[in-house]
């Protein structure tokens, strides 16, 4: 399953950079097409409007061409500065009459042959365009001359632009090149990408089905306990109430065992889904503390535990009351359930500068150092037949961790073996 998605999503990795790749490669090529051809298309229009060649009557074609600048009087200097850029391009200038025949027959002879066969039939194209002859580029503006000119019919302007078109065509080949190698970047660059994709995915599916199991497992056992003693009860239907009891009792305590089960698991399943909103309010935790240690001190008395609380002073914090109850039952319970006879339970509550700490000590039989950071997961549990022995589900700290953690704290266990177990927690105020 997860390969088959680890190929989709390097598919769509490598097709989504390999598109910005092409649309970038594309934009920068337009641009820089768009601004050279736009400069040299600039050069020639200014070249047209602010210098304007003209021949005399007395001047013989082959004589060559004088110019005067138009509207010499109304040129500011900005103009100026602008006329002495546009000829740093070579631009020419080729005249010519209705008939096609260049009248400026000395520039004809810069060009190669045939070229000028060319420019003529292109006179009836007016404005900016571009022509191929040879492998050479050209760049064209052709202008219709005013009725005023008894000679000249048409000013066409003429630039080389075989280097530019040259080095657009190099810019293309690296992009292309760019793009072809970016593409197989890409897949390698998408296979990484659909690989840290899935790492929380595959964590979330692997710890579903290990949750999965381990509550078909939990429940398997109860289940298996509420058959058994069911087919005895039935082996024996003439039996009173008083006669089965404990038969009767054993079920019941399974179905306890159970409920407690499948509560635990409709928390933990709500709290995945964040489906449970907590109804935060200023909430006093020294009082919910004593109040939760008073209902334990019958359960410690038939143990001959000692339950004590230190609660120095007043503490309040914004939580939801119901859920801080639980969770002081559920630790408060684990206490005292793995404290031997005569043991000692201690909650204390506190201020300090890094919020409310509260605290529940024991002095059970402790838990390896080793298994301590595994002891807020779901169903984990150390000793499995001592666990099931004294009723536990091993849900309770995982519910116990979500509970603090989502008001804004953290819980932390330190243990010392044959000594005790000691949870912190810590609230904000």
């Amino acid at each position: 399953m997860f390969q088959k998605t680890k190929i989709r999503l390097t598919l769509l990795n490598a097709t989504v950079l390999f598109l910005i790749l092409t649309v970038l490669g594309t934009s920068l090529y337009l641009y820089m097409r768009t601004t050279i051809i736009g400069g040299i298309d600039k050069a020639l229009e200014e070249r047209s409007v602010m210098w304007r060649p003209v021949t005399t009557i007395s001047t013989m074609p082959t004589q060559g061409l004088s110019f005067v600048m138009a509207q010499e009087t109304k040129l500011s200097l900005a103009t100026i500065s602008s006329a002495s850029s546009v000829f740093a391009r070579n631009v020419d200038i080729l005249l010519w009459n209705d008939e096609g025949q260049l009248l400026n027959m000395n520039i004809a002879y810069s060009y190669p042959p045939n070229l000028m066969d060319v420019l003529q039939r292109s006179l009836q194209k007016e404005g900016l365009y571009s022509i191929s002859h040879k492998g050479a580029e050209y760049r064209l503006l052709n202008i219709r001359a005013d009725d005023g000119d008894p000679e000249v019919d048409y000013f066409q302007y003429v630039s080389d632009i075989s280097s530019e078109i040259s080095m657009l065509n190099t810019i293309m080949t690296l992009i292309i090149v760019g793009i072809i190698f970016g593409g197989g970047i890409s897949i390698f660059a998408g296979l990484y990408l659909a690989k840290r994709a899935l790492v929380p995915i595959r964590s979330s599916w692997e710890k579903q089905q290990q949750f999965m199991a381990d509550a078909s497992h939990e429940l398997r056992t109860p289940l298996a306990v509420l058959q058994t003693h069911t087919e005895l009860l039935l082996r024996h239907p003439g039996h009173t109430i008083e006669e089965e009891s404990m038969e009767i009792s054993t079920m019941l305590k399974e179905i306890k065992r159970m409920n407690k089960l499948v509560n635990g698991l409709l928390t933990l399943a709500q709290s995945d889904s964040e489906g449970l909103e907590l109804q935060m309010r200023p909430v006093r935790l020294d009082d919910l503390t004593r109040g939760a240690a008073k209902q334990f001190l019958p359960l410690a008395a038939m143990k001959n535990i000692l339950l004590s609380v230190y609660l120095p002073e007043e503490l309040t914090i914004s939580g939801d009351e119901e859920r801080l109850q639980q969770l002081l039952m559920i630790l408060l319970d684990n206490a005292i359930k793995y404290t031997l006879h005569g043991g000692k339970v201690r909650a204390s509550c506190k201020k300090t500068a890094s919020g409310v700490v509260l605290k529940i000590q024991d002095t059970g039989p402790g838990i390896p150092r080793e298994e301590l950071p595994f002891i807020f997961e779901r169903f984990y549990r150390g000793d499995k037949t001592r666990n099931r022995t004294e009723g536990g589900t091993g849900l309770g700290l995982s519910i116990a961790q979500w509970i603090v953690t989502r008001h804004g704290g953290k819980i932390e266990a330190d243990s010392v073996l044959h000594k005790g177990t000691t949870i912190v927690m810590t609230f904000p105020t």
